[in-house]
């Protein structure tokens, strides 16, 4: 990270690829990872908010809290007086994190939303449990299993109820047609519910927001603290040890900072980390599958080496195309 702050300073000269020599400074705009992640970073414990002064007992607050901007200052070598201060301004104990004297950085501003481990994650690990509780797995398996094929469209021929993990697509594909087929199944109030939370999914994947879009945002998140209680009601907010009486989500809090960082760092579709999970398919596990599982950085090197020449002949072959070497 040394070269990347002095660069940042100080800039630095690289060249494009037409051979132009530019100047450029390299400010950390944005660190994607997910919540566990985020408290590393913002040198946060547990059960408390990366980027506001919010803790477990205010992540049910649909009030948004202050980001982050203070810091403590104690002497490290004091342990005594140094745990006393991380204990008080919920901090992990880390003196020196990787971003200090990285710019005017701060967690509050680089640590962006993650669609797939906020709000994709909060959906399935959430409002699908809720409604599984309320009609029953099977029945909504049965609900799942009765829609139309369609080409292009993910089906459910197999039980959802007992899935454990989904593709970002699925993921996507669920979100459309759960407030549908748990029309007449569930309470209003608790339909109300999984529909507000569903629309404020889809207007955060916008590409372009406007004063109205998260004035909407705002709205659809309100909406859904109003309707909330009602899962409660229905004894669907269930834990390990039984019903649950709060709502102490992380995401649920961090959905808060979506309109805050729209509008510090842009829409939030920029930030997603598909393509980086989609290559760990691609680069990492395809060429693992094909190799003896000795020595495997070697042979996955040589793989994707391979891989490269052959897109170059195969591209070379074509009439008209010349790709160079």
């Amino acid at each position: 990270m040394k070269n990347l702050k002095l660069a940042n300073h100080d800039s630095m000269v690289l060249s494009e690829p037409n051979g132009n020599l530019c100047i450029i400074h390299t400010p950390l705009v944005a660190w994607i990872v997910d919540y566990p992640e985020h408290l590393l970073v913002a040198c946060v414990s547990l059960k408390n908010s990366p980027i506001s002064v919010a803790t477990a007992k205010h992540f049910g607050n649909p009030i948004p809290h202050p980001p982050i901007y203070a810091c403590a200052s104690c002497d490290p070598c004091d342990i005594i007086s140094f745990h006393k201060v991380c204990l008080a301004m919920h901090l992990n104990g880390i003196v020196v994190p990787f971003w200090m004297n990285w710019g005017d950085t701060c967690p509050s501003h680089f640590l962006t939303p993650k669609e797939l481990h906020q709000w994709h994650k909060f959906y399935f690990d959430h409002c699908l449990q809720w409604v599984i509780n309320i009609i029953g797995g099977k029945e909504l398996d049965h609900h799942l299993t009765l829609l139309q094929p369609r080409i292009g469209t993910c089906s459910w021929p197999n039980r959802i109820s007992t899935l454990k993990q989904c593709t970002s697509r699925e993921h996507h594909e669920l979100e459309k047609v759960l407030p549908v087929v748990t029309a007449g199944a569930l309470p209003d109030d608790v339909l109300c519910m999984i529909w507000v939370i569903t629309k404020f999914i889809f207007l955060t994947q916008k590409v372009y927001h406007c004063d109205e879009t998260l004035h909407m945002l705002t709205e659809a998140l309100w909406e859904f603290h109003h309707y909330k209680q009602s899962v409660i009601s229905a004894g669907c907010h269930q834990g390990k040890n039984g019903l649950l009486q709060h709502f102490q989500i992380p995401k649920l809090k961090l959905a808060q900072h979506i309109v805050w960082s729209t509008h510090a760092m842009g829409a939030t579709y920029q930030w997603s980390s598909n393509i980086t999970e989609r290559c760990h398919i691609t680069h990492v596990k395809t060429p693992y599958c094909l190799s003896n599982c000795c020595d495997f950085h070697g042979q996955c090197c040589c793989f994707l080496n391979q891989q490269e020449k052959q897109s170059y002949a195969d591209a070379n072959a074509l009439p008209g195309v010349n790709m160079g070497c």
